[in-house]
């Protein structure tokens, strides 16, 4: 979205600084040809591996320990500080191998070659090509290489308390009525139906925003038609968010109403803490709260399902993304290495472990059912490809969505929240126009 990362030459200092709020030089930086000397020394190559999840730096230790001891001519260095990134790339000193969650943010280094094309790795074919087209959908560099492989997917639904649902005999719905009744039962029954964390907005868009549209409607088809629409977005457009997203808006509000009193006033912290202690009977929250529930009340039996958004079940998906993709530096000086430890990093004992240890979905075609029956209720959803990346995900920093889907919680305008988003988009792609 950003002008400085528009087009499809490779990107420059300039664009990076830029990007990263850095202005102030003018040297380009090289993405092809020699760069930087190979980092070999006692014919040993050192690799450095950025990866974007310091909470599992533990996990990656033991992989690189084990990766070094069938490789002893390669050393790998992991950094978990994603902030180093960019500034790496303008020192023309990027990492080797990267993860990255792979959304609008990370395609616009795709579009620009910051990447080195995997295609022609074997390990390429053994991905799963629905999940692979996740990462495609964004755009590919050339308009056809393979930036990125996926790692890591994880998929979001509505966490539910299977004691709360057993105890009270409601099945898992299957319908939005179903749903709706399944509330109903439970707010009568004076248990909270849903724990509400409005005053942090980001929940909001990540759980009723996403859920309700991406049930709605084709998310990828519209941003795409979006983009194609370009600055010439109005309310009347057939693109514009006026048109296509006013039928989610009213079961958006349903939804609401079926949180807690108070809602407004508790945050993410709270809600985790008060959903452990059985305070409501779902949760608008994807995989990454399981463990602080968990690690809350040992005893918590949990269980997450897509939210049915039609009366056709049919028409039910769940939510996903890219946690980790990896990816080489084009210009790395060590790319046979890198190459080598991507490799290992998508064997199936290394991969699948991860998934199945982090209650994300493993990329493989040939990956085993999951089991973990806090996300074993998704597992239908993923295997048939049945999910779509939340909507939040397409906008860029520039535009606060989360503030404006809490507005229109608490004000209950449509109108004005769609026509706020209208507009918020003309205006960044008025900036963005070549």
């Amino acid at each position: 979205m950003n002008a400085a990362l528009s087009g499809n030459a490779p990107i420059g200092r300039r664009a990076l600084l830029k990007f990263a709020g850095l202005a102030g030089a003018a040297a380009i930086l090289p993405l092809s040809g020699c760069g930087a000397a190979p980092s070999t020394q006692n014919g040993v190559t050192t690799l450095r591996f950025m990866q974007n999840k310091p909470e599992v730096v533990a996990y990656f230790n033991q992989v690189i320990k084990d990766f070094e001891a069938l490789n002893p001519d390669i050393r790998v260095i992991q950094d978990f500080n994603e902030g180093n990134f960019v500034p790496g790339l303008v020192r023309n000193d990027p990492p080797d191998v990267v993860t990255r969650g792979f959304a609008q943010a990370t395609a616009d280094f795709v579009k620009k070659g910051i990447f080195a094309d995997l295609s022609d790795m074997p390990v390429a074919a053994t991905i799963d090509p629905e999940i692979q087209e996740l990462i495609s959908s964004w755009g590919q560099y050339n308009g056809n290489e393979v930036s990125a492989l996926p790692f890591s997917l994880a998929a979001a639904g509505v966490i539910y308390n299977r004691d709360i649902f057993e105890a009270r005999g409601v099945a898992v719905p299957t319908t939005w009525d179903e749903f709706v009744a399944a509330c109903e039962t439970f707010k009568a029954a004076g248990i909270a139906p849903i724990y509400g964390t409005y005053k942090d907005p980001w929940t909001l868009a990540q759980g009723m925003f996403d859920y309700v549209a991406g049930g709605s409607l084709d998310v990828a088809e519209f941003f795409s038609k979006l983009n194609g629409r370009g600055a010439a977005i109005t309310a009347d457009a057939p693109e514009s968010f006026a048109n296509n997203f006013g039928p989610a808006l009213p079961k958006m509000l349903q939804l609401a109403s079926f949180a807690q009193n108070g809602a407004a006033s508790k945050n993410y912290a709270d809600g985790n803490a008060a959903f452990a202690k059985g305070q409501a009977a779902m949760y608008l929250q994807g995989p990454w709260a399981l463990s602080q529930l968990v690690a809350a009340n040992k005893g918590i039996r949990l269980g997450s399902f897509p939210l049915p958004v039609t009366n056709n079940p049919e028409d039910t998906k769940a939510r996903v993304n890219v946690d980790m993709a990896l990816s080489i530096t084009r210009n790395t000086p060590n790319m046979a290495a890198a190459q080598r430890f991507v490799n290992y990093l998508l064997e199936p004992s290394v991969v699948n472990t991860y998934n199945e240890k982090n209650a994300a979905f493993s990329p493989l075609k040939d990956a085993p059912a999951v089991e973990n029956p806090q996300i074993s209720g998704l597992g239908a959803s993923v295997k048939e490809a049945r999910y779509y990346q939340g909507a939040g995900t397409y906008f860029p920093p520039s535009v606060p969505l989360n503030n404006y889907v809490q507005s229109f919680v608490y004000s209950k305008n449509g109108e004005q929240f769609l026509a706020a988003l209208d507009d918020e988009w003309r205006r960044v792609a008025e900036r963005t126009a070549v």
